[in-house]
């Protein structure tokens, strides 16, 4: 199954190259955890953010192996 997901015309092709490989990773290999923030969030507040939940992760004992 193909399923295709349009992204803001402000997204540069990295970023999207980057979603795409992101994606496609958690939906081979696991459960994908996906959430919204805003727009103007920043990376440092993003890898802030996925750290703690990595770490719930880790600690619930659901991480894939």
């Amino acid at each position: 199954m193909t399923i295709e997901i349009a992204v803001p015309d402000d997204w540069t092709p990295g970023q999207i190259l980057a979603m795409r490989q992101l994606l496609q990773h958690a939906v081979g290999t696991a459960q994908p955890v996906v959430s919204f923030v805003r727009k103007d969030t920043t990376a440092d507040q993003l890898e802030e953010i996925y750290d703690r939940i990595n770490t719930l992760i880790q600690e619930a004992g659901l991480q894939p192996g």
